[in-house]
Formats: C-alpha cells, sequence, structure tokens
C-alpha cells in the first residue's frame, strides 16, 4: 500500500475516534443533565413537602393556643361559679341565722314558747313520733 492510502486510513480512524469520542461525552452531559434535572425535581418536592409540614405544624400551634385559651376561659368561668357559689352559700347562711334570731325572739316573746327552744329543730323531721300540727294532737 502506498503511504497517501496509509495518510487517509489514518485520517479516518483519528475521525472515527473523535466521533466515539464526542458522542460519549455528549451522553455523558445528556446523563448529567437529566440527573441534575431529576435532583431539582427532588429538591423541590422536598421544599412542598416542608411547605406542607410547616403549614401543619402552624395550624396545629394555633390549634393549641386556641384549646389553651378556651381551658383558660373555663379556669376563669370556674373561679366566677365558685365564687358566686360562695357569696350565694353565705347570703343562705345570713339568712338562716336571721330566721333562727327572728324564732329565738319570737319565742322570747311568746310566754308559751318551750324552755328548750334553741336547741329543737322546728317542723317535722325523721324520728319525730307523732302528729306535727297541735290540731292533730289527741286532747288529754
Amino acid at each position: 500500500m502506498e503511504t497517501w492510502m496509509w495518510i487517509v486510513i489514518a485520517v479516518v480512524v483519528v475521525a472515527i475516534i473523535i466521533a466515539v469520542v464526542m458522542t460519549a461525552s455528549r451522553k455523558r452531559k445528556e446523563r448529567e443533565l437529566a440527573l441534575q434535572e431529576e435532583r431539582r425535581q427532588q429538591a423541590r418536592d422536598l421544599r412542598a413537602r416542608s411547605e406542607e409540614q410547616d403549614l401543619a405544624a402552624r395550624e396545629r400551634a394555633a390549634q393549641a393556643a386556641a384549646t389553651e385559651a378556651q381551658a383558660q376561659q373555663a379556669r376563669v368561668e370556674a373561679d366566677r361559679l365558685e365564687h358566686e357559689a360562695r357569696m350565694r352559700a353565705e347570703e343562705a347562711e345570713r339568712v338562716r341565722h336571721e330566721a333562727e334570731q327572728h324564732q329565738r325572739d319570737a319565742s322570747a316573746l311568746d310566754p308559751d314558747a318551750d324552755d328548750f327552744r334553741d336547741d329543737r329543730p322546728h317542723g317535722r323531721h325523721e324520728g319525730d313520733v307523732g302528729p306535727a300540727r297541735t290540731e292533730d294532737r289527741p286532747l288529754t
């Protein structure tokens, strides 16, 4: 073979090698770009999930704060009702003492009242024997 043919064959071989290298390089860059795009999509998905979780966490915190406020309001209402109950109990006690005082005053004014009037409960109670009203008592 002649020299010029060897030169042509060498040029063709070099061209083929360059073409193979360029094709391989291009495919590698395409794979890298595809991998980068896949990673970007994964990052976008993670960011979206993170935002959803952050929103859910803030909603739960708001619900917890609202529940705490309701509990505080319930405590305030309970304190108010307890105070009202104490006031009513004190008022009932005051009225009972007034009634007892009136009973003592009436007994002190009535010459026919029993001597042990302060110790005796008024009205009919468990353990009382016999009729409660004077008109129901037998005449003796």
